[in-house]
């Protein structure tokens, strides 16, 4: 597909009936979900209060171009539910939501939530959809919208096009199937994650606990390992030295000795780049001067210097190392073909490529067989076309690699290996210093030792593919990015530097300003993000208010701080989502009505919507974590119902019945009594310090900035700092 992401940015929205009037991509937990969206604000215009069973053919018309939709449960509960919705009649926003999701799924992206919400103005609504990719989703978004659009203005719309359009967004910038499954297998750990840019490149963990991986590449994996194995004629000589079974091979950009070298071993023999990747130029099975020299000279289109090697007679496995050990092996088999006679090669590889499990690219069990270059070497050195008509029974193979994105397939052979075939694999690994390996060999059978059937380990590959692991084509799923993730984090080890995320209307900067300075008494170094600036260990990066979103997460890749505390702002949540996944502390301060700037987003209504704001910081906290709330405001007490973490108090009243009703359940709380900061903890009353003594709170606006001393107060007990620590630190503000 000739096209570049210019062409999803720049794509038209047809300018009526309906209209859109703003497009935000919140990245985190907001007001909406839990997770990222997107949000379309659409103004329905003439359409306002018209509902589908009243538009002339809509329902007909939709269903005919999209009968996927059929899958859309909705409100109903049950497949056709969307489509009932529809018959019955709904507003359009509500479609759009729906087709924007489908499209998503119809190119392998699965996404399942939505939303679609009025505003404060008449017939404008905000349309709310998950997405995989931030460019897939927009475009998918403005595509559901003119797809309404062509059905109310009655003109063609192509599903089909758009589908294709974001399969190629899809291969193109998500995450490659190893990266992914690693990413996944994070996530289900509650291991925070940030990709880090448009490639494979990801960040597990936080702060000073982070690990930065490239698909199976960590920052742990050695450079020098790497680069070894990438020099594949060197690698190999290397085993040779230490009793690996090897092909007899030759490394050399002259032609006369790559023939003089098949005349020698008298076998056929195989050709390839010195430097290459996914069979590029590799061919196979070379037995004559004609075949020799043609493969020779388009080995050097790729490199000056070409291997020639014995060619090994067997079935090609994969064994695959993590953490130096043993985990799963696969036999991996090239794509073909087999003739019949009566059809073409063209029409036998349509004939592979129609099998439901093969896609496009790699994101699916089995790839669709491309023919390119390589398939077409191939072919000529069998003096076949396209065209041509193999005999009945002959198998061609397409590929020489048994690359999975190429149209390979595996088969699990984990429980087959040999014990000493399994030993000579984590050999090798480690002879090489490779902790995450991919060795292929070939041998009549893996169940029988290397050494004893004339088996080779032809080379051993950086960064391989899991993919062939996870999915193969028959046999038992081995997870093997669990070994991966267990290799970055063995279990019990910490993967994430403790969060601290600050909401309220009122004294969040000082509350955030508190427990920095306590942590601080515990020598941790921290990053602050605040309305003051940015800050690393004191250091100011930013000056003004920092507290947007990206902020937090620049503060969470870096590796030089031991905790995070953020400043969350209620525009935070609205404009861009917060800007971590999961906090170790989200704090509730207060609540007050009187900032009118809330009421500036079209759909905050009244306290109660912002109150809903606020407990987005409550709610993404982890389960072992804590959540510190005001028990003077009822609205701030009601997130505790849609709370999964351990739940902390604090009142400026000792006398709350509420407050009361937590110490008696033992619960942990902060409170104010005769002048004093106490914190209750199972019963046991505890003085931090007299408000006296602190002069910070000599001046008038004292009354919220206790609400800032009693909750940063329990967030630094609740870190173990010592009460000692903690009076010091008010002391000293």
């Amino acid at each position: 597909m000739n096209k570049n992401f210019n062409f999803f940015e720049n794509y038209a929205i047809l300018p009526a009936p309906l209209i859109v009037e703003d497009i935000c991509v919140l990245h985190g937990a907001n007001y909406f979900s839990g997770g990222p969206v997107i949000r379309f604000r659409i103004n329905l215009a003439t359409f306002d209060e018209v509902p589908t069973n009243q538009i002339p053919q809509f329902f007909e018309k939709l269903k005919e171009k999209m009968p996927s939709l059929y899958e859309h449960h909705c409100s109903e509960g049950k497949k056709g539910g969307f489509f009932f919705r529809v018959k019955q009649g709904t507003l359009l926003g509500h479609v759009m939501e729906h087709i924007a999701i489908e499209l998503q799924n119809l190119s392998g992206m699965d996404v399942d939530f939505g939303k679609t919400r009025m505003t404060k103005i008449q017939g404008v609504y905000n349309v709310v959809f998950r997405f995989f990719d931030e460019m897939a989703g927009i475009y998918a978004g403005k595509a559901a919208l003119n797809f309404i659009n062509s059905i109310l203005l009655n003109q063609d719309f192509d599903v089909q096009e758009i589908v294709k359009n974001l399969i190629f967004i899809r291969e193109t910038r998500l995450l490659g199937p190893t990266t992914q499954s690693i990413v996944d297998e994070a996530r289900s750990r509650k291991i925070p994650v940030i990709r880090l840019n448009q490639f494979n490149q990801v960040q597990l963990g936080t702060g000073k606990f982070r690990k930065i991986i490239q698909a199976s590449l960590s920052q742990d994996t050695s450079l020098i390992a790497v680069e070894t194995v990438e020099k594949k004629f060197f690698a190999n000589n290397f085993l040779n030295e230490e009793g690996i079974p090897v092909p007899q091979r030759v490394l050399s950009d002259n032609l006369e000795e790559i023939l003089a070298f098949h005349q020698k071993v008298q076998k056929p023999i195989v050709l390839k780049p010195l430097v290459g990747y996914q069979g590029k130029r590799v061919s196979v099975n070379l037995n004559d001067a004609e075949s020799i020299t043609k493969a020779f000279l388009w080995a050097k289109t790729f490199d000056d210097d070409v291997i020639a090697q014995v060619f090994v007679t067997g079935k090609l496995y994969r064994i695959l190392c993590v953490d130096f050990k043993f985990v799963a092996a696969v036999q991996l088999i090239p794509p073909f073909i087999t003739g019949n006679g009566l059809n073409s090669i063209e029409q036998l590889i349509a004939r592979l490529n129609s099998d439901p499990n093969r896609e496009i690219g790699d994101k699916g069990k089995l790839s669709k067989v491309e023919v390119d270059e390589e398939t077409l070497k191939i072919l000529e050195l069998k003096n076949y076309l396209l065209e041509s008509i193999p005999p009945k029974d002959e198998i061609i193979f397409l590929k020489n690699s048994g690359n999975l994105r190429l149209g390979a397939s595996s088969v699990d052979a984990t429980d087959e290996i040999h014990p000493f075939n399994k030993f000579l694999a984590e050999r090798i690994a480690k002879i090489l210093n490779l902790n995450v390996a991919g060795i292929d060999l070939i041998c009549e059978n893996i169940n029988v030792p290397i050494t004893e059937n004339e088996g080779n380990i032809i080379e051993v590959n950086a960064a391989p593919d899991f993919r062939m692991h996870f999915n193969p084509m028959k046999g038992i799923k081995r997870l093997v990015q669990k070994n991966f993730v267990n290799m970055l984090f063995p279990p019990s080890t910490q993967f994430s530097i403790p969060v601290y995320s600050v909401t309220g209307s009122l004294g969040k900067g000082f509350a955030v300003e508190i427990i920095n300075n306590g942590l601080k008494k515990k020598g941790l170094r921290n990053a602050v993000v605040s309305k003051r600036g940015f800050f690393v260990s004191d250091f100011c990066l930013k000056t003004g208010d920092s507290t947007e979103a990206k902020n937090m997460e620049i503060a969470l890749k870096d590796p030089t701080i031991d905790a995070a505390i953020f400043e969350t702002t209620v525009e935070t949540v609205l404009k861009w989502g917060l800007g971590y996944e999961f906090a170790h502390f989200g704090i509730v301060l207060n609540l007050f009505d009187e900032k009118q700037e809330y009421y500036l987003y079209d759909h905050i209504f009244d306290i109660q919507d912002i109150a809903y704001s606020k407990m987005v910081v409550a709610e993404q906290v982890y389960d072992h974590g804590w959540a510190i709330l005001s028990a003077d405001n009822e609205l701030i007490l009601e997130m505790q119902d849609r709370l999964y973490c351990h739940v902390a108090l604090f009142s400026q009243n000792p006398e709350n019945p509420v407050l009361k009703k937590h110490i008696e359940k033992m619960g942990k709380v902060a409170f104010i009594e005769n002048e004093t900061v106490f914190i209750a903890d199972k019963l046991e009353k505890r003085k931090i310090v007299s408000l006296s003594e602190m002069k910070i709170l000599r001046t008038i606006d004292r009354n919220y900035k206790y609400d800032s001393v009693l909750a940063a107060s329990l967030a630094l007990f609740l870190s173990n700092v010592p009460i000692g620590d903690i009076r010091d630190t008010l002391v000293e503000m």
